[in-house]
C-alpha cells in the first residue's frame, strides 16, 4: 500500500510540473485590439512563440492611456507565464502624469523591440516653407502646435522644441492624431508631431525628424540636431515582465525576443509601416527606459503639466 501510495503520489508531482510548464503564457496589450501596438505586438507574438517552444495568447486590457494593462503585468505573479507588450506611453510617460499603481521597479524588463522616430510637420503650402521660418514667426508672435493628447510623444516633442527654440507657442490637445489632422488642414494648428505613417497619409510636409541621424527611407529630412536643436524623440515598445523573475527565464526571454524581431513576418511589417526595429536586451533595455522616463518626466515639469 505504501509503495502504491508513494507511486501515485510522484506521478501526480509530475503531472502538476508538466501542467505549469505547459501552461499558455499571456502577452498583456494594454490597448484594443486593432490599434498600433496590437497590430506590431501580434506579428511578433508567432516568431516569440515559436522560439520558447510554447503556445502565447494576447490579450487586450484597454483603458487610462494603458495603465491598465500595465497594471495587470505588475500585480500578475513573476512565474514567467505573464508578460507585457508595453509601448513608452504607460511605461515612461504616464506615471509622471497621474498617481498609478506601478513604477519602473514594478517590472522586469525583457527586450526593446522598436524605437520609430518622430517627424515635425507641418501643413504642404504652407507660407513657411522651413523651421527657421517658423522659428521667427514664434520669436515676433506665437505658433499653435497640436497633440493628440497631453503626455503623448507629439506633446512631448513640440514642448521640448518650443523650449528649446525659446518660442511662443500654444498647444491644442486633441482626442487623437485624426482629429488633429483635420485641425491642420484646417488652419487651426501649425505644427504637429508624429511618425511617418501619419506623414505619408495625410496632405503635411516634413520639416524635420527628431533622431540623431538622416533616416535612410527620407535622405533629405534634415534632423533636429542639424537644425540646432539636440532633440531625439520615437515611439518605442517593448516586453517587461513582473518583478521578480530568476536570471535564467529573463535571459531566454530575451533571446525569444531577438530571434522574435528577426523573424521574416515582423521585419516585412517593419518595411510596410516604416516602423523602426530596435532590439535591446534585458539590461540595456532597462537602463534605456529609466533614463527615458526621467527626460519626459523633466519635459512635463518644464511644460506646467506636473510639479
Amino acid at each position: 500500500m505504501r509503495k502504491t501510495t508513494t507511486f501515485a503520489v510522484i506521478c501526480a508531482a509530475f503531472g502538476v510540473a508538466g501542467t505549469a510548464q505547459a501552461q499558455t503564457l499571456e502577452l498583456v496589450v494594454p490597448f484594443g485590439a486593432g490599434g498600433g501596438t496590437d497590430t506590431v505586438a501580434r506579428v511578433f507574438e508567432p516568431g516569440f512563440a515559436a522560439k520558447l517552444d510554447r503556445t502565447v495568447v494576447i490579450r487586450n486590457t484597454a483603458g487610462a492611456s494603458g495603465t491598465i494593462g500595465a497594471a495587470s503585468v505588475a500585480q500578475a505573479a513573476a512565474d514567467g507565464n505573464t508578460l507585457g507588450y508595453l509601448p513608452i506611453g504607460p511605461l515612461a510617460i504616464q506615471p509622471s502624469l497621474r498617481d498609478t499603481s506601478y513604477g519602473l521597479d514594478s517590472f522586469d524588463y525583457i527586450c526593446q523591440t522598436t524605437s520609430t522616430p518622430v517627424f515635425l510637420l507641418n501643413k504642404s503650402g504652407s507660407a513657411n516653407a522651413d523651421l527657421a521660418a517658423w522659428v521667427a514667426q514664434g520669436t515676433e508672435d506665437r505658433v499653435v502646435y497640436g497633440s493628440s493628447g497631453p503626455g503623448t510623444i507629439p506633446h512631448l516633442a513640440m514642448a521640448a522644441f518650443t523650449t528649446e527654440a525659446g518660442i511662443n507657442s500654444v498647444h491644442l490637445p486633441f482626442d487623437g492624431t485624426g482629429m488633429a489632422m483635420n485641425a491642420m488642414a484646417g488652419g487651426e494648428i501649425d505644427l504637429f508631431v508624429d511618425t511617418a505613417t501619419v506623414m505619408e497619409s495625410n496632405d503635411v510636409t516634413a520639416l524635420a525628424v527628431f533622431s540623431p541621424e538622416r533616416l535612410e527611407a527620407y535622405p533629405d529630412i534634415p534632423t533636429m540636431q542639424e537644425l540646432g536643436y539636440d532633440l531625439d524623440f520615437s515611439v518605442w515598445q517593448g516586453v517587461v515582465a513582473p518583478k521578480g523573475l530568476d536570471e535564467e527565464q529573463r535571459s531566454a526571454l530575451s533571446d525569444a525576443c531577438a530571434a522574435a524581431i528577426e523573424a521574416e513576418a515582423f521585419v516585412e511589417l517593419a518595411k510596410k509601416t516604416n516602423t523602426g526595429l530596435m532590439y535591446r536586451n534585458a539590461e540595456d533595455f532597462e537602463a534605456f527606459v529609466s533614463r527615458n522616463a526621467e527626460m519626459n518626466a523633466q519635459i512635463l515639469r518644464d511644460a506646467g503639466l506636473t510639479q
